[in-house]
């Protein structure tokens, strides 16, 4: 993909995640690495914000070899739900592991956990990469229920959510009308 369709992305993900409380992104599997390198592209422009990224679709060792300089921000947080249910046992410093991403309550709660020290006047973000792939391990109703606990717990103390959906692999109506706004990428444009 072009850089200029990568910055297009990048530009109105950005403006959609600073005004809206929650995102819902929901785009083609052939885009979904584009979609990452435009995110990661917004978190390392914005140093001041803080953020999580919640990965489920890929592990963090992918993340770290494919986005080097993501990962070596000290503004980004990571939380890692597949490797050690893949038997990755290699762990590193920037990242939390969580056991299975059957285990949503802890994940839940170490997502928070990030923000605990944050002071108020700061922007803080979740990414949720994603939503398709929990709902692999998950029923979908209960991938509904944890998104919707998360995105009521994230309003109360201002932090602003972003989830991923890739459209192949799941009925994506109910869990993405959680969100305030939906932004639907395709191969050649954004809606």
């Amino acid at each position: 993909m072009p850089d200029a369709i990568i910055e297009g992305i990048r530009e109105r993900v950005a403006v959609a995640i600073k005004v809206n409380q929650s995102v819902g992104i929901q785009v083609p599997e052939n885009r979904h690495s584009d979609l990452l390198e435009a995110l990661f592209s917004s978190m390392t422009s914005n140093t001041s914000d803080i953020w999580t990224f919640f990965a489920v679709s890929n592990t963090f060792d992918y993340i770290s070899k494919t986005f080097k300089e993501v990962v070596e921000q000290p503004n980004i947080k990571f939380i890692d739900c597949i490797s050690r249910a893949a038997g990755v046992s290699g762990l590193k410093g920037n990242c939390t592991y969580i056991e299975s991403p059957t285990m949503l309550e802890k994940a839940g709660l170490e997502i928070m956990n990030n923000f605990r020290k944050v002071k108020d006047d700061v922007d803080k973000y979740i990414v949720i990469d994603s939503l398709s792939a929990l709902m692999i391990y998950n029923d979908p109703e209960i991938i509904r229920e944890f998104v919707s606990l998360l995105m009521n717990r994230t309003r109360s103390e201002n932090i602003h959510v972003v989830s991923i959906l890739i459209e192949e692999e799941v009925d994506s109506n109910k869990i993405m009308q959680l969100n305030d706004k939906i932004v639907v990428l395709r191969d050649s444009f954004i809606e």
